[in-house]
């Protein structure tokens, strides 16, 4: 491995989590593919740490145990932050990131031995023989994320996120460059772009039999359809005369649609089924759907925008979907193949004018910083978290045509499923609880096609990403996005019951700081 990318990773334990107090760290552990130290104190940990010239890295560190370093950081340094973590900083000669922004996955997706956290407690962990059991459960969760990112770097380089890595990596498969766009165009095209569909249909807890049925790699089979590349070469009230044309069209129209069009509002993404004339704008995959499953009626088409290429992704996807196939499950190019067959779409639809720059400043120089052209946005630990825009000549926008054209073709592949199964119970992006699947066809392997996950005879259903359903195998499938819960938990919200959610851990946040935060889960119908 070249000097330039040498490496270490870090992890602490702590206290067990208990309500209203902060923890702290009571072990820290350096790994170097080498040597193991360990350290009894953060700041004997950091004198070592802040000398040693690599990237050292951390999983979930920017939300977790980066935190307990910030009352170390000089002044004025800048720190990155990513989706609300603290992604990267610098102490002394060393770089500290945060692991989880390239291999996004719980490290137990590779390895991860078991412990019994209880003997983490004041009065439990200086007993020898504990003491004993939890240094080597640090200094294994060191050395398996070691072999993680070590493997990371030496096949894919020293990247930022999985998804700078992924545009790489399509870049060198398939011989291209990188698409650049602009603001303009971005915002041009932007009202077409949205998430996958998610929504519930009943509500409530349900002693029926149904099924539960997703798509073999959604994505993955979305991106190797031909998708709208380069600049609008085209603004009308026409469609095209091909269906591939129209399918890689955006269409503003006005119209009644029952159920297939996304319609957004300040409360989230609806899909109204209620025969109300609305202006809707989407893409021609969701268009052409809607036509076909006859849930579109009269309509106005009012703008319809091409552009001047298409582009498809089948050797990237065939390069990562091979490796994934050939690879044992949980070895690293069976994470590393997953990751990058969810991770390239994204990049296409990033906004960076929402990118900032940040640096810490004591509370009382904000006034200092603000000189500079930053302002002020949040506390961390005892900093200002100072902010500003990222300099034009830093925004790279590549194309948002691309990425609305791919969650559109899978919100368009949802609703047709959908409307051949019988009793559509619920669905999320990508998957479908129904009572039967009628005429869809289904198969277990095959690329994009559709098969059943799950056969259940008890769902609880509270709301979006809140459900609990009982496989006939008797294992539960669950969904409690946000917090924590229990099968009997989401049962008890479905029945219209009121559970408070306690966490026994903080929140991490780079905005809000370390936090306690008690929830009330109630049914959102």
């Amino acid at each position: 491995m070249k000097k330039e990318t040498l490496f270490a990773v870090a992890d602490c334990e702590t206290d067990p989590f208990k309500k209203g107090r902060i923890p702290a760290p009571f072990i820290w552990g350096f790994y170097d593919g080498c040597d193991y130290r360990k350290f009894d104190t953060t700041l004997e940990f950091l004198k070592f740490a802040r000398e040693q010239p690599v990237i050292l890295y951390a999983h979930n560190g920017g939300k977790f145990d980066w935190h307990f370093l910030l009352d170390y950081l000089d002044e004025f340094s800048e720190v990155m932050i990513i989706a609300g973590r603290l992604a990267r900083f610098k102490i002394g000669e060393c770089e500290f990131r945060d692991s989880y922004n390239i291999l996004p996955v719980p490290l137990a997706a590779y390895k991860k031995d078991e412990v019994d956290y209880a003997i983490f407690e004041p009065g439990e962990r200086d007993k020898p023989a504990n003491r004993q059991i939890i240094e080597d459960y640090l200094r294994s969760d060191c050395v398996y994320l070691y072999q993680l990112v070590e493997q990371y770097i030496v096949q894919y380089g020293v990247t930022l996120t999985i998804a700078g890595a992924a545009v790489k990596q399509w870049q060198k498969i398939a011989n291209v460059k990188a698409p650049k766009t602009s603001k303009n165009f971005y915002d041009a095209v932007k009202p077409y772009y949205y998430g996958g569909r998610v929504e519930c249909f009943r509500y409530g807890v349900f002693k029926t039999k149904f099924k539960v049925i997703d798509v073999n790699s959604s994505y993955p089979y979305a991106m190797m359809n031909l998708h709208p590349y380069g600049e609008i070469s085209n603004v009308s009230r026409d469609l095209p005369h091909s269906i591939a044309y129209i399918q890689r069209s955006m269409i503003t129209l006005i119209g009644a649609c029952n159920g297939a069009f996304p319609y957004p509002d300040k409360t989230g993404l609806h899909f109204p089924n209620d025969n109300t004339v609305r202006e809707y704008n989407v893409t021609g995959w969701e268009y052409l759907a809607a036509m076909d499953t006859g849930a579109l009626g009269v309509h106005e088409i009012t703008k319809v925008v091409r552009f001047s290429d298409s582009v498809r992704f089948d050797d990237y996807v065939s390069h990562f979907y091979k490796l994934k196939n050939e690879s044992k499950k949980g070895s690293p190019d069976y994470i590393f193949a997953k990751l990058f067959l969810n991770s390239l779409y994204g990049k296409f639809g990033a906004n960076p004018d929402k990118y900032h720059e940040h640096i810490i400043v004591k509370p009382r120089n904000i006034a200092q910083a603000e000189n500079d052209g930053y302002e002020h946005c949040a506390f961390i630990g005892p900093w200002s978290l100072c902010a500003k825009p990222l300099d034009e000549n830093k925004q790279h926008y590549y194309n948002v045509a691309t990425a609305a054209s791919i969650t559109g073709f899978m919100r368009a592949m949802l609703w047709r499923a959908m409307s051949q199964c019988q009793v559509v119970l619920y669905c999320d992006t990508d998957s479908i609880a129904c009572i039967d699947t009628g005429k869809l066809k289904l198969h277990p392997t095959d690329l994009g096609a559709w098969d059943v996950e799950a056969e259940c005879n008890y769902g609880a259903i509270a709301g979006k990403k809140l459900y609990a359903f009982k496989t006939t195998t008797g294992k539960w499938k669950t969904a409690s996005k946000g917090v924590r819960l229990t099968e009997k938990e989401i049962v008890k919200v479905a029945k219209g019951k009121t559970v408070v959610y306690d966490p026994i851990a903080p929140s991490f946040s780079a905005k809000r700081g370390i936090r306690f935060v008690p929830r009330k889960i109630e049914m959102k119908c």
